[in-house]
Formats: C-alpha cells, structure tokens, sequence
C-alpha cells in the first residue's frame, strides 16, 4: 500500500472536529501535520494529548503551535513548506471527516501521472472544493504557493483557482466518495459549514468585512471576471506577469489582523 506522505490541518477552535477527522483516518499516513492558528494560548493541551495518541494509520503525528494567526493560505504554505521532498500534499480544514475508503481513492486517482490536483467534492462551478484538496509538486512548481494577501480567511481557494483553471493539467474535482463537513455532506457546506466563524459572533462580523475586502482584491488582481470564473489572462492584467506571481502587502494584511 502506498502511503499518503502529509495530511496537514490548520485549526483556531472547535478541537472536538479535529478529534473527529482524527478518528476518522483509515489509510496510511506518513506524517499528520497540526498548525495552532489559534494565537491567544488556547488548544495547546489538547492538541500535544492528541500528538501522543497511537493511531493505527498515523505513523507519525506532529503540532505547530504558532505564536498568532498565520491565516488559512499562510498554515497552507506551512503545510507544503514544512514537508517540501513530498511528492504531494492533502490539505484539510479541522471540521470535515473522511469517509471510509476516501483516502484510498484519493491516493488511487493521484497515480494519474497527469493528475495535479484532486477535489472530492465539486464544490461552487463543479471545479473543486478546498475544504479537502490534493496537490502535487509539480502543481506547486508551475503555479506557486498560496496568497498570503488573504490574511487571515477566504478567498484563498478562488486565487488559486484563477491560476490554475486554465492550466493544462488534469484536476479531478469530484470522487465517487464525499467527506463530512461539520455535521453534514460536504455538497452542504453552506448549511454544515464555517465552523470557526459560529463559534464567535464577533469573529463572524469581523470575517464578513474581511472577505470583502479580499473581494476587492481580487478584482484588482483578475479584474471583475473572477466572480464567474473569467479571470484576466496574467495577474492584475500584465502581459508576462508569472501566473504564480504573489507580493506581501504587509499594510493590507494589517489592516485585516485579527487581534490575535
């Protein structure tokens, strides 16, 4: 049997999800990867018991505690990061749960040499949700790391699909298995999902202006076709601009921080 070389996760709340993904685990796994994205000193118990348990299919687990809030794209580039001779990469949010024989077909369709990246469930416009994604190196290579602009959450998942949806390369974007989100089908994400943000209705404020913000930046990045999948041939519309191109806009992102 072939074993997955990385499942990472980034977490801020909501352990008793990541214990459920946990459980959840029924292939091998080389290395199972948590980043703490929670900033204020919380989880930490939770998370190193959690490291300590055997798991039959984990061989090795490990935790990042980080001193604040990375954001979801930042934990994303950890993750790739962190293991960066792996050939591929699952990336998973804390609350989904696999379904018994969904890590065996995902590691089945990634034998597809031409096969970059898988999507268990179709998601928005039937091209892949990134709630649980596949990526292989080469993708990685070609079409660059995730969009740290995006601190802290969402948005993220529509950049890179704006790179890659053009490209010439196969992505699977829907299994014949799908994982749980929350407490439902992950095709339900909008009734199941976000847990993060239902944990705290302040947090949940915050992350709606947020998101509009990252609309808007988007739209400077692919014009405003990116609403509909029809995004600018080269990043913010200039001709040869690499389509991995990424800046750091260190004042953007500060005006989005979090408090933690």
């Amino acid at each position: 049997m072939n074993s997955i070389p990385v499942i990472g996760v980034p977490i801020v709340n909501g352990f008793h999800w990541l214990q459920r993904l946990v459980d959840s685990v029924d292939y091998a796994v080389d290395n199972f990867v948590i980043f703490n994205n929670n900033g204020r000193g919380e989880l930490v118990e939770e998370l190193d018991n959690l490291a300590k348990q055997p798991h039959q299919f984990i061989k090795k687990m490990t935790v990042c505690h980080l001193p604040s809030n990375m954001g979801v794209a930042g934990v994303f580039n950890l993750i790739i990061k962190s293991y960066v001779m792996a050939p591929y990469w699952i990336i998973a949010n804390h609350d989904i749960a696999f379904v018994p024989g969904l890590l065996e077909e995902m590691v089945e369709v990634a034998k597809d040499p031409e096969t970059g990246m898988i999507h268990p469930n179709a998601g928005d416009y039937e091209i892949g949700s990134y709630d649980l994604f596949l990526i292989k190196d080469w993708v990685v290579q070609n079409y660059g790391l995730f969009d740290e602009n995006l601190y802290p959450a969402y948005c993220e998942d529509a950049d890179y699909i704006m790179r890659v949806f053009n490209a010439p390369f196969k992505k699977v974007s829907k299994l014949s298995k799908i994982h749980f989100h929350g407490n439902g089908p992950a095709n339900e994400y909008y009734l199941h999902g976000g847990q993060t943000k239902k944990t705290s209705p302040e947090l949940n404020e915050r992350l709606d202006k947020i998101n509009e913000m990252n609309f808007d930046y988007l739209t400077s990045k692919w014009g405003v076709g990116w609403r509909k999948v029809n995004p600018w041939k080269y990043p913010t519309n200039r001709v040869g601009v690499p389509i991995s191109y990424t800046t750091y806009d260190l004042k953007f992102v500060r005006s989005k921080h979090l408090g933690f």
